[in-house]
């Protein structure tokens, strides 16, 4: 194997271990992506991660989400399907209306512009952009926008807490 996917790999299960034990929200994954981005940035690695490590991340990914889906989950929150289902085109719209912006402020096609805007989880997003040219870019907004919805949903909710004291 080669040393570069090798330094990436321990940097950033390291980093992702690391995360976890800080108790970091999205530890593994997030400190995963500091650490082997750190390795890249830093000129230690130049390569791209083969394609069996998508495929096994993304078949990862998709067992555990499946595996958190039960029936009596689903029972229990039938009631809250409508405002489920409310929230979901309110962020889907919201985030075509991004994806307008961001296709004509940058060089990301249609597809990636939507993928960056996407409101779904980082991991599925990337899942679905694996063949697009801008894959990068598209990890760039997914992750901008994930880091500061972990920095500013404590404030919002302790802003929420303070002024409303539930």
């Amino acid at each position: 194997m080669n040393h570069q996917i090798v330094m990436l790999v321990v940097s950033g299960s390291l980093v992702g271990c690391l995360f976890k034990y800080l108790n970091i929200p999205g530890g593994c994954m997030l400190g995963a992506v500091v650490g082997s981005m750190a390795v890249k940035l830093l000129g230690l690695a130049d390569i791209q991660m083969p394609s069996l490590f998508y495929n096994a991340a993304q078949l990862a990914i998709g067992i555990c989400v499946g595996s958190m889906l039960s029936l009596d989950l689903l029972v229990s929150m039938k009631d809250q399907i409508p405002v489920m289902l409310l929230s979901t085109f309110i962020l889907l719209a919201a985030g075509l209306g991004s994806a307008f912006v961001v296709r004509h402020m940058t060089d990301i096609d249609v597809i990636g512009s939507i993928l960056a805007t996407s409101p779904g989880g980082l991991n599925a997003v990337i899942g679905l952009a694996d063949a697009n040219e801008h894959l990068p870019k598209i990890m760039a907004f997914q992750m901008t926008r994930l880091y500061i919805v972990i920095l500013l949903v404590p404030v919002f909710c302790w802003c929420m807490k303070f002024f409303f004291h539930k």
